[in-house]
């Protein structure tokens, strides 16, 4: 297994000098082996480094000479290391080491004092070759002078003969990990990647070539608060235009000279004709990487095949598309999203078109379709930064259109601006492009008639395809806290124009203007803007749709779901309302019942009434869906998943927490598998799950769910995402739920404050946070301010929610509960009246919500000495209760029961009252005790009423032993305040 190399014969020197004396032997047994003369040489070489003369011996055997020489060199070339000086310059660490050469920061100690970068040949790689590639990158380095391109200043020769050069020391990271590290989006990553253009374009007019550019070889550092590339190591560079160095550089055969994975496929099969384009391939490739994450072939894929092999991949295989890898790597889009500082739909969008077009073209297998030179190539991205069409995309009417209308959105009318979410048009121009494929297949047998049928079917297909492409790109921009924000300075803006024009002294207008600024912060920027956003954009694109596509209904279809969604999201369920039914109706008639879409409208109408507060009228669509979606999709479809989640929230609603249970935990399951867990609908589905386990009572899975969506949605989608916001906030209810008051408040907190500034003031999910944010400080025992937040819900609620809507009933219910404690009793019992009143028919008889608004008006009759008229509301329906929280929610049975049993106690003597209100009791602390920490309250209170009640007991029926259980119980009521 020996080799002559210097290499091989210094790696088992080192071995053998770091072993023990006692062990060498069998060190050099082991690498030797059958070897007798590598032996003998190298066991030369030890007795030699150890040897006291070993420097300086004048007469030595032949065999030691020749050891002492070998050695010596071994010897030398270990000291060039930190600490050593080689002419001015002292090394101080090793940065890195690369094919041929190794890197050391070092300073320089005369004429200036500074520190540099030193590159020394490695040992074992001084042959001819290498020299002649090393002395060609030092004269190459000279030539360049370029800002993006890593300066030559020095070059020499060590003591032992081995050639070093010394170039500026560049600090930063690899391309890519910087851009990954600082999450930069992908307009700041082409903003980069131009700058390399230009270097690199830079040392192509000095007549050299990279010909080995990859992430490594660029370097990025932060300047002026901005990101700045540098490129380094032209270690293998070709001159085109001068001879650079009177040795000749061959690639010898089956030498690859650079790095397979950003190799061009020239340079691959070992042509000699190597020019500037093979350096655009490689840009290509590393552009592919900074937009995906990964390039074209796989390290893996590359470095295990065989030699031939690697080059016909290169050659000949070609590569997806960079938003085609994208959807391909689902499991790992997410992340990839993420450090691009997007979200995984909106990155593949992004790059989908001109990206890929600018991308593929660079990486052409022909390098005469690449493009032509490295500036080409930067031109074309700097062109897609700035809104114009690129050269690399196809020079059709409707893609100029579309780039003209981009860079013209101020005064494109407003019917253009179809812009704000119709990103599910393309779902129905899919389906219609399908059909139409196959109406072409069976005209291709039908003759010259049939055939310009095809053609007109393709051509009507591809005007499709371009509408919804071009509505598309109009709409994703709308983002309301986004919209807000900038109204806010126009509007303050204009106004310093009027205090300009009112001929206002200058001194005064800073005044006037903070004084309007703060009036106008009263009114919620995101609120004036959705109310802007739907006036200006969606009410137009409606009216559009109605004139623009009555011929076609698919396309209609998709774009009144898409509007609907978009009103929903921006909490305007009632204008959701008509265009969710619109659309339904549509699909169900174009594309049949049980088609995929139609299914996914009708679980979008079902999410839309649960939004609504209307469960009841909810579930028959989405057990519809359901049914179907795992008759006709299958349970793994993404669709049938949404159903089924959409179903679990519809049951939960309902209060059938058991079967939300099942259908949340199929759902998360089973997309994590498929999905892989930091996606989106993985971590959705974590939320989902992590709630129902909360009212289930198994508070422990339940924060483990919610951590695993909230800290996976803060990563993957960013702190301000709605997503994200709505699993902050579900932490929070959790922690509160389990009396971690402390750890709850900042997320209730941080999750309103963002609820305002992103969904505004009106949207429904805001008032939930508000809502919430008044219960927590309620249980915290700060009642006071409590009541603001709950009195701000109720009124927000009657106004965007209307009085007999879910919501509102159930804020209402709340602020009862606030009122009562604050001794505000007959306030309290309005609320509580209308609550119960509402809730059987908003919810049902058996709904838990339903049972806590009647178990906290039972409480405020027993407040109010209205004794029998409590006992009369709570114990009919006490089997209700046990319907409404089965055996999942025992803290809420266990309230139900306590109150029951405390307001038994409370009536007029009874033969029964005192054995219903013990059976109430018991069955509560028990309840009490099994959940553990939540319970911890509740077990306190229910032992001092089992104490309360023997002790009445035993008053009313003396001798029968209850003194002694009442003794009992009031112990341990001592004994758990301690």
């Amino acid at each position: 297994m020996a080799d002559d190399g210097a290499g091989e014969l210094r790696r088992i020197f080192e071995l053998v000098l770091a072993e023990s004396p006692s062990g060498r032997a069998e060190v050099l047994r082991r690498e030797c082996g059958g070897d007798a003369a590598l032996r003998a040489r190298l066991e030369a070489m030890v007795r030699a480094a150890e040897d006291s003369r070993f420097l300086g011996a004048p007469t030595v055997a032949a065999e030691v000479r020749a050891g002492v020489d070998e050695a010596r060199t071994l010897v030398s070339a270990e000291r060039e290391g930190p600490g050593t000086v080689i002419g001015p310059y002292k090394l101080l660490q090793q940065l890195g080491e690369g094919g041929f050469g190794t890197v050391f920061m070092a300073e320089q100690e005369r004429p200036v004092r500074r520190r540099v970068a030193l590159k020394i040949i490695k040992m074992g790689m001084d042959t001819k070759q290498v020299v002649a590639r090393f002395e060609q990158e030092r004269q190459a380095l000279a030539l360049m002078d370029h800002p993006h391109i890593a300066k030559v200043l020095d070059a020499g020769a060590t003591e032992s003969g081995r050639p070093y050069f010394v170039m500026e020391l560049v600090k930063g990271d690899p391309i890519v990990d910087y851009c990954d590290r600082s999450n930069l989006g992908i307009g700041e990553r082409l903003d980069l990647f131009v700058q390399v253009c230009g270097a690199v374009q830079h040392a192509h007019t000095k007549g050299v070539i990279h010909r080995d550019i990859k992430p490594t070889n660029i370097l990025v550092s932060t300047q002026d608060g901005r990101p700045h590339a540098k490129v380094i190591d032209f270690g293998i560079a070709k001159a085109t235009a001068s001879k650079l160095t009177e040795k000749t550089l061959f690639t010898e055969h089956r030498a690859l000279i650079g790095t397979p994975e950003y190799m061009s496929p020239e340079q691959a099969e070992g042509s000699l004709d190597i020019d500037t384009r093979t350096d655009v391939y490689s840009l290509g490739v590393l552009l592919y990487e900074l937009l995906t994450g990964t390039t074209p072939f796989s390290s893996g894929e590359l470095r295990s095949a065989a030699y031939g092999e690697i080059q016909r991949i290169i050659r000949e295989v070609d590569p997806p598309k960079p938003s085609t890898r994208l959807s391909k790597n689902t499991e790992s889009l997410a992340t990839v999203a993420a450090r691009r500082s997007v979200q995984p739909a909106r990155l593949n969008a992004v790059i989908r078109g001109e990206l890929d077009w600018i991308v593929m073209k660079a990486m052409e297998k022909d390098r005469q379709r690449r493009y032509e030179s490295a500036s080409g190539l930067g031109d074309d991205v700097r062109r897609y930064l700035e809104g114009d069409a690129v050269l690399a995309a196809p020079p059709s009417a409707g893609y100029r259109a579309r780039k003209f209308v981009r860079r013209n959105k101020g005064r494109v009318v407003a019917g253009a601006l179809v812009a704000s979410a119709l990103v599910l048009g393309m779902v129905g121009t899919t389906w219609q492009a399908l059909r139409a494929a196959d109406r072409a297949k069976a005209a291709e047998k039908a003759g010259a008639e049939a055939t310009a049928a095809r053609d007109a079917e393709r051509a009507r297909v591809s005007e499709l395809e371009q509408v919804v492409e071009f509505q598309y790109a109009m709409l994703s921009g709308i983002e309301p806290s986004t919209a807000g924000a900038r109204l806010t300075e126009d509007v303050v803006r204009r106004y310093s124009a009027s205090l300009e024009g009112a001929g206002v002294a200058v001194e005064d207008r800073g005044a006037k203007e903070g004084a309007f600024r703060q009036d106008w912060v009263k009114i919620n920027s995101t609120d004036a803007a959705i109310r802007l956003i739907d006036e200006t954009i969606l009410k137009p694109a409606t009216k559009e749709i109605d004139t623009r596509f009555t011929d076609q209904p698919v396309v209609a279809a998709a774009l009144r779901q898409a509007l609907a969604e978009r009103y929903r999201d921006l909490g305007l369920y009632d204008a959701s309302y008509p265009l969710q039914v619109s659309a339904l109706e549509l699909r169900r008639r174009e594309l049949g019942p049980e088609h995929a879409e139609t299914l996914a409208t009708v679980s979008e109408m079902a999410l839309l009434l649960q939004m609504m507060g209307k469960n009841a009228e909810a579930e028959p669509y989405i057990d519809s869906a359901l049914e179907a979606g795992r008759r006709v999709l299958g349970n793994e479809h993404q669709h049938t998943l949404t159903f089924m989640n959409n179903a679990a929230l519809i049951k939960a609603g309902l209060g059938r927490v058991e079967e939300a249970e099942a259908l949340y935990r199929e759902a998360f399951e089973t997309r994590r598998r498929i999905l892989g867990a930091d996606d989106p609908l993985v971590l959705t589905s974590a939320h989902n799950y992590g709630s129902i386990l909360d009212r289930l009572g198994r508070t422990k899975e339940a924060e483990a769910m919610y951590r695993l969506s909230y800290e996976g949605r803060r990563r993957v989608l960013g702190t301000e995402n709605p997503e994200t916001i709505t699993a902050m906030h579900g932490l929070a209810v959790l922690l509160q739920d389990a009396g971690r008051f402390e750890e709850a408040e900042p997320l209730f907190k941080e999750a309103l404050e963002l609820n305002r500034k992103v969904r505004g003031e009106e949207h429904p999910t805001t008032l939930v946070s508000i809502a919430s944010m008044g219960v927590a400080l309620n249980s915290a025992g700060r009642t006071e301010e409590s009541a603001v937040y709950c009195a701000e819900a109720v009124k927000k609620s009657r106004v965007i929610n209307g009085d007999n809507n879910g919501y509102t009933v159930s804020y209402v219910l709340n602020y009862g509960a606030i009122l009562s404690k604050l001794g505000r009793l007959d306030e309290a019992e309005v609320c509580y009246k209308e609550a119960i009143e509402k809730m059987p028919r908003l919810f049902g008889e058996d709904h838990p919500s339903t049972m806590l608004g009647v178990h906290g008006y039972g409480q405020l009759l027993r407040k109010q000495k209205k004794y029998k008229e409590a006992l009369e509301l709570l114990a009919p329906r006490e089997a209700a209760a046990r319907r409404a929280f089965p055996g999942g929610n025992a803290r809420l049975l266990a309230i139900y029961l306590e109150g029951l049993a405390l307001t038994r106690m409370a009536n007029p003597p009874s033969p029964d009252r005192f054995p219903l209100a013990e059976a109430n009791l018991l069955e509560a602390h028990q309840l009490f005790s099994q959940i553990g920490q939540p319970g911890v309250s509740g077990v306190k209170t229910v032992t001092g009423a089992l104490g309360d009640l023997y002790k009445a007991w035993d008053g009313l029926e003396p001798g029968n032993g209850y003194d002694a259980k009442a003794a009992e119980w009031s112990q341990r009521a001592q004994e758990l305040k301690k």
